[in-house]
């Protein structure tokens, strides 16, 4: 019973996924949601609330959700924009591949998401003036400084690179942990993780097929930092391994 309700959920969610996206983009259309960084992130939210619901993802906060600076989180899944974007109606540093995803990366790319050619030594450094714009519009950016995605369990280094325009720019930091459950026990790097070899359309279908994914959010004190980018780093990895790990 528990696999034909499953592949009912499937389904069901998948037949749903047009008229969700139609109607995402009828509202970027019509809202006028394009006319500036602070309407796009809006917009971002709203997109990710129907998603969220659409996942049946159940997302908990722990902490006051930040309304500037930049939100230093680990990273577990394409999950992790949808339930930041719906909490913390923010904007994202990410990896020039997301924008070329179907649908996700429409919605990345729209959603005022900075994309990062890591393949250029001088791609972090080029992206603070826009990092700025971003801050500047009253609008939190999210990094994930790993790099890649996890299995969830803990925290890989921080690339200290990431943290140069964060140097620069001077603004508030907040310390962010991304720690996933599922209502049926199963396991969050197999099923919840986007990561090793794996490939969007089946990790997406096999998650659609879960009774519930459940997200705790945990959010620490946000302050200016100082110290250069390998301070930063070492210093925020510790706060957010230390978040993540917390009975």
């Amino acid at each position: 019973m528990g696999i034909v309700s499953g592949t009912v959920r499937t389904t069901m969610r998948a037949l749903l996924l047009p008229p969700l996206a139609v109607g995402c983009l009828g509202d970027l259309l019509f809202s006028g949601a394009g006319k500036s960084i602070l309407a796009r992130v809006r917009w971002l939210q709203r997109v990710a609330l129907r998603h969220a619901k659409w996942i049946g993802l159940r997302i908990r906060v722990h902490g006051e959700i930040p309304h500037t600076g930049l939100i230093v989180a680990n990273h577990v899944s394409y999950l992790d924009i949808v339930a930041l974007s719906a909490v913390a109606r923010c904007a994202f540093v990410s990896k020039m591949e997301v924008a070329r995803w179907p649908l996700f990366g429409l919605y990345a790319r729209h959603g005022a998401t900075i994309f990062v050619d890591r393949e250029r030594r001088t791609a972090v450094a080029d992206v603070s003036e826009q990092m700025r714009k971003r801050l500047d519009a009253g609008v939190p950016l999210t990094l994930f400084p790993e790099g890649t995605s996890t299995g969830g369990d803990d925290v890989l280094q921080f690339r200290s690179s990431l943290f140069d325009p964060v140097v620069k720019l001077g603004c508030p930091v907040t310390a962010c942990a991304l720690r996933y459950s599922l209502d049926d026990g199963g396991s969050v790097a197999d099923e919840v993780a986007y990561w090793r070899d794996m490939t969007l359309a089946p990790h997406l279908l096999n998650l659609l097929g879960k009774n519930g994914v459940v997200l705790d959010i945990y959010f620490g004190p946000t302050s200016h930092r100082t110290g250069d980018r390998k301070t930063l780093a070492h210093d925020l990895h510790t706060e957010v391994r230390s978040l993540l790990l917390q009975t």
